[in-house]
């Protein structure tokens, strides 16, 4: 595959991104999260508070309410045990969010997100096994999800997740295949998306608050490292 070589890119979003972006309703935050990207080397804890602030207004669990303190000082997570596969990718994201080599994570980041939308469908479709998006996709059940919501899982897997995981050649920004502005950014779509997937599933954290309800906020539990 030819590599990307907009020299525009440290500006902005990569195209199919960014398009992404727009279609899942976050344009309004473009700009910030342009500015939080090339901030987020120097001053990263400033950065995942800004961050925050923009997960806050998706419904679901995300930076800002997944954390709480537990015994001891130990951190765990608001969800139930049996919804795991589906918000231990968020606690992923935001671990590698902390680490100061951020910019060497950014493919770890667009994954795990990636994996919170996978492990959302294949809840809402009732999918059991090892399946990909592309697979659970192409699935009978996948039907039921509306069209533009297809249309984007399909550019997601096709455009960010199957490259994130087995393409090892490909690079685009300073040398790394995501820059940290497309890595926040897909994490952010991928939090609208699973929110969209799962908006009626009825799942709540382990204190019975519902997750997805779109009127009722779950409380932040954010804990202070």
């Amino acid at each position: 595959m030819e590599m990307y070589n907009d020299s525009n890119h440290a500006n902005g979003l990569r195209p199919e991104i960014h398009g992404m972006f727009q279609r899942a309703g976050l344009a309004r935050h473009y700009s910030e999260v342009l500015r939080i990207g090339a901030v987020s080397v120097g001053d990263g804890e400033s950065a995942l508070r800004d961050l925050m602030l923009i997960d806050q207004t998706i419904p679901g669990l995300g930076q800002h309410n997944i954390n709480e303190r537990a015994g001891r000082g130990t951190v765990t997570a608001v969800a139930r045990i049996e919804d795991r596969p589906i918000f231990r990718p968020i606690q992923y994201v935001g671990m590698y969010l902390c680490n100061s080599s951020l910019e060497w994570l950014t493919r770890n980041i667009v994954t795990v997100s990636c994996l919170h939308v996978e492990n959302s469908l294949k809840r809402q479709l009732k999918v059991d096994g090892r399946l990909s998006i592309g697979m659970i996709l192409k699935r009978g059940k996948a039907r039921s999800l509306d069209a533009d919501l297809l249309e984007t899982l399909w550019e997601l897997n096709e455009a960010v997740y199957n490259p994130a995981k087995h393409s090892i050649e490909l690079t685009y920004a300073d040398g790394h295949m995501f820059s940290i502005a497309d890595s926040l950014a897909i994490y952010l779509i991928c939090r609208t998306l699973g929110s969209r997937i799962l908006k009626n599933s009825g799942i709540t954290t382990k204190y019975g608050e519902p997750v997805f309800d779109e009127e009722i906020r779950v409380p932040s539990r954010q804990y202070t490292a």
